[in-house]
């Protein structure tokens, strides 16, 4: 699985909006403009001549952007028809995956000593076999509630062995085969490993992962960030810290499990009942939202994944309202580069039904209905060409990965793969029959 490349500095496109602009129809022509391209595909026989008149069917297979959910194993693992329905809507869907748990420390390492990864590895095979990046979530979390008790009972020497260790397994067990890394989870609200082993300990986490694996970009990941001035700067400040300490860092990760405080007109009604400390109150319109993006990439220069999204709503076309405005404003901004669902079923979603997309019957609910419209038949792209005199056909389409279905012209069919991307909008297939 390639790593993601990151981006360079450089002015947003996703510039403020007047109030009265139409964000849908801004992010549209954002999304036009960063996300598609002309293509040009040469058709070549086995001898490598260029076949003309051959008729090539193409479809997106999967998009280049990272659109993708979190998997949690038991679902996964069903082998009845509930768990079929779970694998086939993320195969349907997803271009992208993430562990719910199952590559997390305390899901690992249980016991000390005894280590477990095969949960996680099941899901890292079963990404590897559709063609399915997958995000690292997570190496270290610093907050004290989820740290075994076991850990939590180590004195300063044993802990940072344990760290060493921690470090040696799960880095070297999965390097080169995850799109990023987040290292270590929530910073800006915890502090177990520095209390315990000082602030050096977490530009060491992130040299010694980049020592184990220097292929997969490692990033920070935290919550309460969109719309949060003060949390968006102290976010700069850590990063600026790490890098000034010899880390590598390789982009942000921007949770947004508050995700029903989208609104486009800045009016909206809360879900009733308490809030955690991780879901903020203030409504984010479009411009919040944008300026949050903007000021995070001008300041760093980073990639960014929205990688924690989740929207708690009891009417499912709210949600859906709230979700396509999240997805259609950080599709657009040039800085993100993944979107990723914390979850999708009725009975598997971490927030519960009110948060989900697909109900238990493995129907699709209006939010369930308005996500896979977006990546299903909006942001998709398909068609028939035949190639000319010089064996080429053009069109224009997403990044990401086709499906071409080629008639030659004595009547065989062909079907082959083959990737597009902005760095390669021109591909060649050499038909091997």
């Amino acid at each position: 699985m390639k790593p993601l490349l990151l981006l360079a500095a450089a002015a947003p496109l996703a510039l403020p909006m007047p109030a009265r602009v139409d964000w849908r129809a801004e992010a549209n022509k954002r999304i036009r403009l960063l996300r598609t391209a002309d293509f040009s595909v040469e058709v070549r026989g086995r001898d490598g001549a260029l076949l003309k008149g051959a008729q090539v069917e193409y479809r997106l297979k999967r998009h280049g952007f990272l659109f993708g959910t979190a998997v949690a194993y038991a679902p996964f693992a069903d082998s009845g028809e509930a768990g079929k329905q779970y694998r086939q809507f993320i195969l349907d869907h997803f271009s992208a995956v993430v562990c719910e748990n199952e590559m997390k420390w305390y899901r690992n390492e249980v016991a000390a000593g005894q280590e477990d990864y095969s949960q996680a590895d099941a899901l890292l095979a079963f990404a590897k076999q559709n063609g399915l990046a997958m995000r690292g979530h997570c190496l270290f979390w610093e907050k004290q509630q989820y740290v075994q008790p076991w850990l939590a009972a180590l004195d300063p020497i044993q802990l940072r062995a344990a760290v060493e260790r921690r470090l040696a397994s799960a880095v070297g067990r999965y390097a080169a085969q995850l799109a990023a890394w987040d290292v270590d989870n929530e910073m800006l609200d915890g502090s177990f490993y520095r209390t315990r082993l000082g602030e050096d300990i977490v530009p060491w986490m992130f040299r010694e992962t980049a020592r184990l694996d220097p292929k997969t970009p490692l990033f920070l990941n935290e919550y309460g960030i969109l719309g949060n001035d003060d949390k968006t700067e102290r976010y700069i400040a850590r990063v600026r810290d790490l890098r000034n300490d010899g880390a590598r860092i390789g982009g942000l990760g921007v949770q947004s499990h508050d995700s029903d405080r989208l609104t486009a007109s800045g009016d909206v009604k809360l879900a009733p009942g308490d809030r955690p400390e991780a879901l903020l109150r203030t409504p984010l319109t479009p411009t919040i939202f944008l300026n949050a993006l903007n000021r995070l990439y001008t300041e760093t220069g980073l990639p960014i994944h929205l990688t924690e999204v989740s929207a708690k709503m009891p009417d499912a076309t709210q949600r859906a309202e709230a979700l396509d405005l999240l997805f259609r404003l950080g599709f657009s901004h040039q800085a993100v580069q993944a979107i990723i669902l914390w979850g999708f079923g009725e009975k598997t979603h971490w927030m519960g039904a009110d948060a989900a997309l697909v109900n238990a019957d493995g129907s699709l609910n209006a939010a369930g209905q308005r996500i896979s419209h977006l990546l299903r038949e909006e942001w998709t792209t398909s068609g028939t060409a035949a190639t000319g005199v010089d064996g080429r056909l053009a069109f224009h389409g997403f990044f990401g990965s086709y499906t071409l279905k080629i008639t030659l012209p004595d009547g065989r069919q062909v079907e082959q793969n083959i990737e597009l991307s902005k760095s390669a909008p021109k591909g060649v297939v050499k038909l091997t029959e």
